[in-house]
């Protein structure tokens, strides 16, 4: 059994499309449940990002997993630095957590079905590797320009992820 895209409508200009999967052995089609990934971190890019694949999803029908990645704890070289890293370590999630739900409630009050993922490494590999569920169809991500040379350039894990990943990846500026 594979999965198509079909275009709904008589013309099919602008209009919405479908996936379907077609039975092989009776030609039924079935709705496939699909998934837009969404990256986030909590900048105004990845705002944008996520509210494209809301917009995306609202059209296609499909729904929306929103991803942030809590960073690696940080190694301390010097002995002499003491911080409470337990104390650390919970404020990122918290402030990662925050940044879900945020984004999710506003996902679900446009009537998307929104979930959520809160992974720990490195960002683009492990956004990487949570796309390659079968159910994902493409990545959203937004990008970062920090200066004039940097505008002009993706960001660091929206570039990273554009060439690690198997699936598409729409970056939104």
């Amino acid at each position: 059994m594979g999965c198509e895209y079909k275009i709904r409508g008589a013309e099919g200009r602008g209009a919405p499309i479908a996936r379907r999967s077609v039975d092989g052995a009776t030609g039924c089609a079935t709705l496939c449940r699909v998934r837009i990934m969404v990256g986030v971190d909590g900048s105004d890019p990845a705002l944008r990002a996520a509210r494209r694949a809301f917009a995306l999803a609202s059209r296609l029908g499909e729904s929306v997993t929103l991803v942030h990645v809590l960073p690696p704890p940080p190694v301390l070289s010097e002995p002499s630095v003491l911080i409470n890293v337990v104390e650390l370590e919970r404020h990122v999630y918290e402030t990662g957590k925050a940044v879900l739900d945020k984004l999710a409630a506003e996902g679900r009050g446009s009537g998307i079905q929104v979930d959520t993922q809160l992974l720990s490494g490195s960002a683009a590999e492990m956004i990487a590797e949570a796309a390659q569920a079968e159910d994902v169809e493409m990545l959203v991500v937004g990008s970062r320009g920090r200066t004039l040379v940097g505008s002009m350039l993706l960001g660091g894990t929206s570039h990273r992820l554009a060439h690690i990943s198997k699936k598409p990846v729409l970056i939104v500026h």
